[in-house]
């Protein structure tokens, strides 16, 4: 695929586990947050919760473990194991930015993330989130990611056509959403998703990083 096969003229990007290495701490936040409720939770069924947004994923712990809590106020715990666990660390992948650097010049590049604006600025230094030309956090749509709204609402506010857009992501909610958007998808496979999975789903290529984009566009 390169640009010769379809102009895209614009690439939306997934945030945790495509551009940054986030999902290990992710995952420790929600085993700490549980394991407060004295609940041991199976790291595979877990990992398959991963990639869609923080309270659809708490709802679902909650349905299969009827633990006490209210959705918000557990968000809100969860958050604090994060930042916990995250600390000061930079996790954005190596090469990443360089990459941005150069996509930038050809196309127009956004965020759109399943996690909190909280979460995101938490996350990534300026120097990153200045880098796009819109981010989209869970907090600008009413359904995340398998729905497509958050990938729709990135088109409209790029002022491009959603079939001119190109979804980069680690999951197969990212896949599903960009799907349902009229979307090309490419996964990566730094996430918790398999090569097969993301292809059954619909990707149109998977690459390990990035930072293979650049050779690609």
């Amino acid at each position: 695929m390169n640009s010769k096969d379809k102009k895209y003229k614009a690439i939306i990007f997934d945030l945790d586990g495509t551009l940054i290495n986030s999902l290990p701490y992710h995952f420790l936040a929600f085993k700490d947050l549980l394991l407060e409720h004295d609940i041991r939770i199976e790291d595979s069924y877990l990992k398959k919760l991963i990639g869609m947004p923080t309270a659809v994923i708490l709802g679902e712990l909650k349905k299969r473990y009827k633990f006490r809590g209210n959705v918000p106020d557990l968000r809100e715990e969860r958050r604090y194991h994060y930042f916990k666990f995250i600390g000061q660390r930079d996790i954005v992948f190596p090469g990443v930015k360089a990459t941005l650097r150069k996509i930038r010049f050809n196309y127009k590049i956004a965020v759109a993330t399943g996690s909190s604006r909280i979460i995101f600025t938490h996350s990534t230094d300026r120097d990153f989130q200045e880098m796009f030309d819109f981010v989209a956090t869970i907090n600008d749509v009413k359904k995340g990611k398998p729905y497509p709204e958050q990938f729709l609402y990135t088109a409209r506010k790029l002022k491009v056509n959603p079939g001119e857009c190109l979804v980069i992501g680690d999951s197969i909610y990212d896949a599903l959403a960009a799907k349902r958007a009229g979307m090309d998808f490419i996964g990566i496979l730094s996430g918790y998703n398999k090569k097969t999975e993301l292809i059954k789903e619909g990707a149109i290529k998977t690459i390990h990083s990035v930072n293979e984009l650049a050779r690609l566009l």
